[in-house]
């Protein structure tokens, strides 16, 4: 149970979270979010038929019980209809992985990024204790094509990946055809955020779904020409990007700052509130009257991280939300329950509480701001867009986002009672500033079309702060 307790904590701390890449990357941070009870044995194990129907029909039950808008986000005849057809493909004797490729195909049914059965933690955990390494390098979609989003060189042999280099196959299985099977699995309200999602924890996903790890053939393409590369440990291949972590700022040619938010999955101690200080400081004693701000890929953590950001660009108190409402349930209800019983929905007050306060005036930046959005922000990252946006305190350029405006968020996870797979569930959801409660995207006010090489939201923004205002 205190490993259980420590996931909870770790869940739902802060507003929002989904940010799933760093924790990956830490560690023994994503390793903790393992049952008690599922050790290397435990995988192997074999289950009765009764006890996996037991587990999907607990899922079908416990998923709208925690969440807050299980019945505006699904569509029930759908979902109930899928739910009987994944019970008909229930046998005796299947693996946690046997049966996770039957259920994990309801994740695309919730239509909800922050709702899904997690692709087989301790599986891929255990693999790598083992030796066995997961394909844990950065992928990104464009279109319907993946591509490499970092430059890697190998460490000892100096081979270079590319940022922008597309993957052709893995494993002599085309790339296309890989991402359209894991969008069979894939979380998100939108088709293109399914297909965005699955880059999150694709080390996970290729080997839940394919079994793959320890060996990866590559078939690539790079400025027309194709290479073969076989790559067995990816802990071999570093990236410059890793280095500079999640967040920098550059000054780019004709007084242009760029400061570059990865994620906003923050602590305390990693120092980004002081990196936020310092870099505003920085535009401010050179003078800068151009700032880009960049979050494409940015899939969330916690609200206040982006308030950090907020507070340099106003000069009045501003609310990150309309509305907000959390479901209660046995982990969020307080001690002793005294927010309320299990089931019950509040409401929650973001008109007086969780507020952006303006910085002191002589700190405040006053020059002209462009934030650059892609498909991939969401969770936190799609709060401070609408937040941005609602208070029109800059422009936003690039792709519309996969997820709605309108977020879910603060997840509670769960395990089903037989196989012990993990389920994460949201407990929260909120209403943009605006108050528009419908179903869509945030759309920028510049559309820039995707490019696998050249990074034409960049470009489209230097163009816009080229023209006299």
């Amino acid at each position: 149970m205190e490993t259980r307790n420590r996931m909870i904590m770790l869940l739902r701390y802060g507003f929002l979270i989904l940010t799933m890449i760093s924790l990956v990357g830490c560690s023994g941070g994503i390793a903790s979010w393992i049952h008690d009870d599922v050790d290397q044995e435990f995988t192997k194990k074999a289950f009765s038929k009764t006890a996996l129907q037991e587990d999907l029909d607990y899922l079908q039950k416990q998923m709208p019980a925690i969440h807050p808008v299980f019945d505006k986000k699904t569509d029930k005849h759908e979902i109930t209809s899928k739910f009987q057809n994944l019970h008909s493909q229930i046998k005796d004797g299947m693996s946690r992985n046997d049966f996770f490729r039957v259920i994990g195909k309801i994740n695309p049914y919730f239509r909800d990024g922050h709702s899904f059965i997690f692709p087989l933690l301790a599986e891929g955990t255990y693999a790598q204790e083992n030796g066995e390494h997961l394909f844990d390098l950065g992928v990104s979609v464009k279109g319907e094509s993946l591509f490499f989003n970092k430059t890697y060189k190998h460490k000892t042999d100096g081979k270079t990946i590319k940022n922008g280099t597309k993957i052709l196959s893995i494993n002599n299985i085309e790339a296309e055809t890989i991402l359209q099977k894991l969008s069979e699995y894939g979380h998100g309200e939108t088709a293109n955020l399914r297909k965005h999602m699955s880059t999150l924890l694709f080390q996970y996903w290729l080997n839940a779904i394919y079994g793959w790890k320890g060996k990866f053939s590559l078939s690539l393409e790079y400025d027309g020409k194709q290479t073969f590369l076989e790559i067995s440990n990816p802990n071999n291949w570093e990236s410059a990007q890793d280095k500079l972590g999640d967040y920098w700022l550059e000054i780019l040619p004709n007084q242009v700052a760029y400061l570059k938010l990865g994620t906003f999955d923050v602590d305390e101690d990693n120092g980004y509130e002081a990196f936020i200080e310092e870099s505003f400081a920085k535009i401010q004693e050179q003078n800068l009257p151009k700032l880009i701000i960049d979050v494409r890929g940015n899939t969330g953590g916690q609200t206040d991280a982006g308030a950090q950001v907020i507070k340099y660009l106003t000069d009045k108190t501003l609310n990150q939300a309309s509305s907000a409402i959390e479901k209660l349930n046995k982990d969020n209800n307080g001690l002793l329950g005294y927010k309320g019983d299990p089931g019950e929905i509040v409401e929650l007050d973001v008109i007086s509480d969780e507020l952006i306060e303006p910085i002191d005036a002589p700190k405040r930046y006053k020059g002209e701001t462009i934030v650059l959005m892609d498909g991939m922000v969401y969770s936190a990252g799609i709060v401070f867009l609408t937040t941005i946006q609602d208070h029109k305190l800059a422009t936003l350029v690039g792709q519309s986002t996969g997820g709605h405006a309108n977020q879910t968020g603060n997840m509670s996870p769960f395990y089903l009672p037989n196989t012990k797979l993990l389920v994460l569930a949201p407990s929260l959801y909120i209403t943009r500033p605006s108050g528009d409660s419908s179903e869509h995207a945030v759309i920028p006010d510049v559309i820039v079309n995707n490019d696998a090489i050249k990074d034409r939201a960049l470009e489209a923004s230097l163009e816009l702060f080229s023209v006299d205002k």
